[in-house]
C-alpha cells in the first residue's frame, strides 16, 4: 500500500477514496499498534469488574426475583416494588442484568396463544390529568357450567385508577346509570366518558343520565378494538393474572376476588406507563412525593458507588399526558 502521506492528499480523504479505514492505514502502513495481543485472552464477561455487585448483593437481587410476592410481576415492576420497600441497593439495569443471567426474565403471566370502523370518525380524546377522561367497558367472567357474569369496569385514564365497577348476571342500563351516579358522587364528574358500542353504552337512559351529570360521551368505532385500549388492557391484566380462577364458583366469589384484585392493582401495581407509580399514587397526587423519595435514595446510592454508573441515576418520570387517538388531535389542532 502506498504511503498516502506523500501524495499531497489529506489522509482522511485519501482513506475514504481508496476505501481503507484510517486505523487500518496506520496499522498496516505505518506499523502503529495500540495494543499487544495476548496468546490466551480472557473474555470480557470473565474479567474482574471492580464496580460489580458483591455476591451478597447479587443474592439479594435473586431473593427478590424468586420472592413469591413478586411472582406475577415483570422484572422491572419487581425492581421498583422491592426498591420502594428498601430491599435493594442497585440500579434497575443491574437488576435486570442479574435476572437475565439467571434465566428469570420470561413473562410469568398466562399468555394468550395465537384476529373498518363503519365509516365513523375515529374518537380522539386527551387526558392531561386526573378526571379528564374515564374509559369503561363490560367483559364476561366464567362461572360454573355455562354461567357468565358481567364485569362493568370504569377507570380514570390518566391514573389508570378503577373509579367504578360491579359484577352482575346481565347487562342493564339502569345498573350502569346507578354505577356512574355513585362513582361521580365519590370522584367527581369526568370531563369525558369513553366507551365501546354496546347496547348499554349507547342506551338513551345512559347518555341522558351522563349528560345531566355534566359528562361528555365518546364512543369507539364499530369493530375497532384499538379505540378503547385502556379498558381492553386492564381486562387482559385481570384475566391473565395468575390468581384469576378459570371459573368462579358463584357470583359472590367473582365479586370478592375482583374487589381484592382491583385493590391490589390500584395500591400495589407499579404501572409501566405511570413511571412505575401505582394508580392510587397518581390519582391522589402523592406520586410526586414518591418520585422525590426515590430520587433521594438513588442519589445516596450513586454517591456511595459512583464507579457503578456512567451518569447519576434518575428515578422514572411522572406520568405524561395521554388519551385515545391523541395523534389525531395534533393533526386537527
Amino acid at each position: 500500500m502506498t504511503d498516502l502521506a506523500t501524495a499531497g492528499v489529506p489522509l482522511t480523504r485519501a482513506c475514504r477514496l481508496v476505501g481503507v479505514a484510517r486505523a487500518s492505514y496506520y496499522r498496516r502502513v505505518r506499523g502503529y499498534r495500540h495494543y499487544q495481543p495476548v496468546a490466551d485472552p480472557v473474555p470480557q464477561a470473565d474479567r474482574y469488574q471492580p464496580a460489580a455487585l458483591s455476591q451478597a448483593e447479587r443474592d439479594q437481587v435473586l431473593d427478590v426475583l424468586t420472592d413469591p410476592d413478586y411472582e406475577d410481576l415483570s422484572v422491572v415492576a419487581s425492581y421498583w416494588a422491592a426498591f420502594d420497600a428498601g430491599r435493594l441497593a442497585c440500579s434497575q439495569r443491574t437488576f435486570y442484568r442479574v435476572a437475565q443471567a439467571n434465566g428469570l426474565v420470561k413473562d410469568r403471566r398466562r399468555v394468550r396463544r395465537p384476529g373498518t370502523g363503519g365509516g365513523r370518525k375515529a374518537p380522539a380524546v386527551a387526558a392531561a390529568g386526573v378526571g379528564d377522561l374515564w374509559s369503561w367497558d363490560v367483559t364476561e367472567l366464567a362461572g360454573p357450567a355455562r354461567q357468565r357474569y358481567q364485569l362493568y369496569l370504569a377507570i380514570d385514564v390518566f391514573s389508570r385508577y378503577p373509579v367504578a365497577w360491579r359484577i352482575e348476571h346481565d347487562q342493564c342500563r339502569f345498573k350502569t346509570v346507578e354505577m356512574f351516579t355513585q362513582a361521580i358522587a365519590v370522584h367527581g364528574a369526568p370531563r369525558t366518558l369513553h366507551a365501546d358500542n354496546g347496547s348499554i353504552q349507547r342506551a338513551g337512559d345512559t347518555i341522558t343520565a351522563l349528560t345531566n351529570l355534566g359528562v361528555l360521551t365518546s364512543f369507539s368505532r364499530p369493530r375497532v378494538s384499538d379505540d378503547n385500549p385502556f379498558s381492553e388492557s386492564l381486562f387482559k391484566t385481570i384475566k391473565y393474572d395468575l390468581s384469576c380462577p378459570e371459573r368462579f364458583t358463584d357470583i359472590e366469589h367473582a365479586r370478592t376476588w375482583t374487589a381484592a384484585f382491583l385493590h391490589r392493582y390500584a395500591t400495589a401495581h407499579r404501572h409501566s406507563a405511570l413511571g412505575r407509580h401505582t394508580p392510587q399514587q397518581v390519582h391522589d397526587g402523592t406520586a410526586a412525593q414518591v418520585q422525590a423519595t426515590r430520587q433521594a435514595r438513588l442519589d445516596t446510592y450513586w454517591q456511595a458507588h459512583p464507579e457503578r454508573f456512567r451518569k447519576p441515576p434518575q428515578a422514572p418520570p411522572l406520568p405524561k399526558p395521554t388519551g385515545i387517538n391523541t395523534h389525531l388531535l395534533s393533526q386537527t389542532g
